[in-house]
């Protein structure tokens, strides 16, 4: 096979591409601080789950205002531990993100050092295309020079057939390198974004705790007093649901909505409420939604389809561009002026209305979302709709058990995919941290309505 032009720019590309792909591959340099701090985080899943069966122990016991400032005690160690914990999944996630920083360095000075080698074998492998037999014969002086000269080009060649049968395989592997490293720096950002619910919550319940001193007293009749005069406390609630105020979501419409949405499905108002809001926090922190509207600022051709292109994902770019045209054709609204939320700093943006549904993963739910609210075609910018999306989602993945096991299960699917979460790493901690303030989150919820 011989190279023309066009195929000695393929066999440049394909030199690049398996540069960049053995730098991508690089081993992080701290492993042994990685090692560490995987231990110190494996360390704090022990503590936390020991934790997490006081807590629960302790709540299940009769009802005195001892017994509740224990638990508040105890809630609160959970919360900052959680923060710790966090803190060291941020510092390994910062170790893989600098080792993969400092490969693509290397890869730059490899490739600029090998530049000028690299194009005297192309000029030279050009230089032999262009002569035919005769001239490459009458050139060497012997018949074992001319043979020697064939066999140079063949090897050249071979070589470069090589090359191209990488760059084939390998250009998939390259884009499958790159969602993943886009993955992994939306997966720090929630862990930071989750950090500053869990420090929120941590700052809550102390209030509560000093709130609950304040009124009692330290007598445990008065205590015994609000406990038998428990009623909705829309106040509270306003509290609980700090996020989906903040984003637009009155604390009033949001337990309506939820309560339809959960009889709907069969599972827990306040499960629903709970996820709501720490996924509306993590969202609100990531800088996904703004503040004042749940509707997102963002717009599907910039925040969206241009995002997914950019980052080479041509058929996601199409496949949310066609779901969402799919979406506000049937619903007779303009796509350029439906809000979506904005690119952050990671990944793409595009998800619609209060329940941060991207396009493709709507249509999913479309059907019965309609069939449940009788709203055909159902809206994901309106509340009822999208509560019952969530709620339909979160029902399909385990909450309808209404245990403990199960809701934490739907959470962990919510935001992972995966009951169980993934198996290590960043999105581990991200996905634990996430499904275990929803449940706590959701147990306050339901002493306050």
């Amino acid at each position: 096979m011989v190279f023309h032009g066009a195929a000695l720019v393929f066999v440049v590309m394909g030199i690049f591409a398996a540069a960049y792909l053995a730098a991508a591959q690089t081993p992080p340099a701290n492993s042994s601080e990685r090692d560490e701090l995987t231990r110190q985080l494996e360390a704090l899943e022990r503590e936390a789950a020991a934790l997490d069966q006081s807590i629960q122990e302790t709540q299940s016991q009769a009802k005195t205002l001892q017994q509740q400032i224990k638990v508040f005690d105890a809630e609160i160690k959970r919360r900052e531990l959680e923060i710790t914990r966090l803190g060291l999944a941020i510092r390994k996630a910062e170790l893989d993100i600098r080792a993969k920083a400092a490969g693509i360095g290397d890869l730059t000075a490899r490739i600029a050092k090998n530049r000028d080698t690299l194009g005297e074998n192309i000029a030279e492998l050009y230089r032999y295309d262009q002569e035919n037999m005769l001239v490459v014969l009458v050139k060497n002086e012997t018949l074992s020079d001319f043979f020697s000269a064939l066999d140079n080009i063949r090897d050249l060649q071979s070589q470069l057939n090589a090359l191209v049968a990488d760059l084939r395989t390998n250009r998939s592997r390259l884009e499958e390198e790159k969602a993943a490293v886009e993955e992994f720096r939306e997966e720090r950002l929630s862990l930071r974004a989750l950090a500053e619910v869990e420090r929120r919550a941590v700052s809550e319940k102390k209030l509560e705790k000093d709130r609950l001193l304040k009124l009692t007293k330290g007598k445990e009749a008065t205590y015994q007093q609000l406990l038998s005069q428990k009623r909705k406390d829309i106040q509270t609630l306003k509290t609980q649901l700090f996020y989906l105020e903040r984003t637009g979501v009155k604390a009033e419409d949001a337990l309506k909505y939820a309560e339809i949405a959960a009889k709907r499905t069969g599972i827990r108002t306040a499960f629903l409420l709970a996820l709501l809001e720490v996924e509306t926090g993590r969202q609100f922190e990531g800088g996904v939604i703004s503040a004042g509207t749940h509707l997102g600022t963002g717009n599907w051709k910039t925040d969206m389809y241009d995002c997914y292109r950019n980052l080479g994902r041509k058929s996601a770019a199409e496949n949310q561009k066609n779901a969402f045209f799919k979406i506000t054709s049937e619903l007779g609204l303009d796509p350029d002026k439906m809000p979506v939320s904005r690119k952050p700093s990671y990944g793409c943006g595009g998800a619609m209305g209060p329940a941060q549904f991207i396009p493709t993963t709507w249509l999913l739910f479309a059907d019965r979302v309609a069939w449940l609210t009788g709203h055909r075609p159902p809206n994901p910018w309106n509340i009822e709709d999208a509560f019952t999306a969530s709620a339909t989602f979160l029902a399909d993945s385990g909450a309808t058990s209404k245990a403990k096991t199960g809701e934490i299960a739907a959470a962990r699917t919510y935001i992972s995919g995966r009951p169980n979460c993934p198996a290590s790493g960043s999105a581990r901690s991200a996905c634990l941290a996430y499904a275990n303030r929803v449940w706590s989150l959701s147990q306050d919820i339901e002493n306050a309505i």
